[in-house]
């Protein structure tokens, strides 16, 4: 049986600068997180009326998600509880 990560080992094995590239690179991980965003913004059911929304993505990880709102033609701001990642 799966289990998340951080609950067979410390945080910090798990979540760090090479799995972060891992999860970044990732084809598989890239669809999956557009689609995910693609769905959250229909449930936000923002007016069609053209305007850019500014949006804040709390637990924006890496930002994945965030390409998705610009590509929408949104502004977005992410905030997450992980150090920046260049």
């Amino acid at each position: 049986m799966a289990s998340r990560p951080e609950l067979q080992a410390p945080p910090e094995i798990f979540y760090n600068d090479d799995e972060a590239r891992k999860y970044t690179s990732s084809s598989r991980i890239i669809d999956i997180q557009a689609k995910l965003s693609e769905r959250a913004l229909e449930l936000l059911a923002l007016p069609d009326d053209g305007m850019p929304r500014l949006l804040l993505d709390i637990g924006c990880g890496s930002g994945l998600s965030g390409e998705t709102l610009t590509d929408n033609g949104h502004q977005w701001i992410g905030m997450d509880i992980s150090r920046r990642r260049d």
